[in-house]
C-alpha cells in the first residue's frame, strides 16, 4: 500500500536512508539519521514536501521530494526527487508504483512538471531507460566533488 510519509515514519526513513547512502558510494558526504530526521520534519512542516512509503506492513519503499515555483517562472510549479528508495524484500514494482503516486500526488499540488534523479553508482543507464519509457527526458548531469 502507498501511503503518504507521517512524522511517525520517520526513523525507519532515516535508517533506508542510510542503507541507500552507503549503496550510492556518496563518500563525499557522511550521512547522519538524526539530521535526516531533523531536515525531514522541517520539510513536511513547510507544505512543500512530498513523501510517500509503502508500505507492506513495513516500510519497503518511499520517495520524497520538494515542489516550488521554478525561479524563472513563478507561474509553473515544479517538483523535485530528494529520494526514491527501494527495499530489496519489496513486492515487485513496488517502485514504479511508488513513482506514479508522486506524480500523481504532485498534480494534486499544482505541479506541471518533475524532476527525477539517476546515479551512476546505481544502475544509471537502467535508471536512464526506466525515466525514458515513463516520459521523462534527460535534461542534465549531476556531478560532486569534495572540498
Amino acid at each position: 500500500m502507498i501511503r503518504a510519509m507521517t512524522l511517525d515514519d520517520l526513523p525507519e526513513v532515516a535508517r533506508l536512508g542510510a542503507v541507500f547512502h552507503a549503496r550510492a558510494g556518496w563518500d563525499e558526504i557522511e550521512y547522519n539519521e538524526a539530521d535526516c530526521i531533523a531536515s525531514l520534519t522541517k520539510f513536511m512542516e513547510t507544505g512543500s514536501f512530498i513523501g510517500l512509503v509503502a508500505d507492506d506492513g513495513h516500510i519497503v519503499g518511499m520517495v520524497g521530494g520538494i515542489i516550488s515555483p521554478v525561479y524563472f517562472n513563478y507561474s509553473h510549479i515544479s517538483g523535485e526527487e530528494l529520494f526514491w528508495y527501494v527495499a530489496d524484500r519489496a513486492p515487485q514494482m513496488t517502485g514504479i508504483k511508488l513513482l506514479k503516486a508522486m506524480e500523481s500526488e504532485a498534480r494534486t499540488h499544482g505541479c506541471r512538471s518533475w524532476q527525477m534523479k539517476s546515479l551512476d553508482r546505481l544502475g544509471g543507464e537502467r535508471m536512464v531507460r526506466l525515466y525514458d519509457r515513463m516520459g521523462y527526458r534527460r535534461s542534465e548531469s549531476l556531478f560532486i566533488k569534495e572540498l
